[in-house]
């Protein structure tokens, strides 16, 4: 059930965490090549980021990016509220 990758880690840590290890490795064309836990590096330019684990981008990435898109549309909000009132 595992590949190549996590070969590596034998019997040990269950198949889902092995299976999780490879499919974060076999992302050739991927931007991001793991080089640890939660560390990936940009292939073009070398740039270390903070991600999940096994993935690039988590669940807080997500939540994170609708926050800040609510936040801007309240203030579109606001600004046209002001407008109105202006006139």
């Amino acid at each position: 059930m595992s590949g190549e990758s996590s070969k590596r880690f034998g019997p040990r840590y269950g198949s889902r965490i092995r299976k999780n290890v490879d499919e974060a490795e076999k992302n050739d064309n991927d931007r991001y090549e793991r080089i640890a836990a939660g560390i990936w590096k940009d292939k073009k330019t070398g740039e270390k980021v903070a991600g999940g684990a096994y993935k690039t981008e988590t669940g807080a990435t997500q939540i994170m990016k609708k926050a800040l898109q609510k936040d801007l549309e309240v203030e579109e909000l606001e600004e046209a509220k002001e407008q109105l009132e202006d006139e």
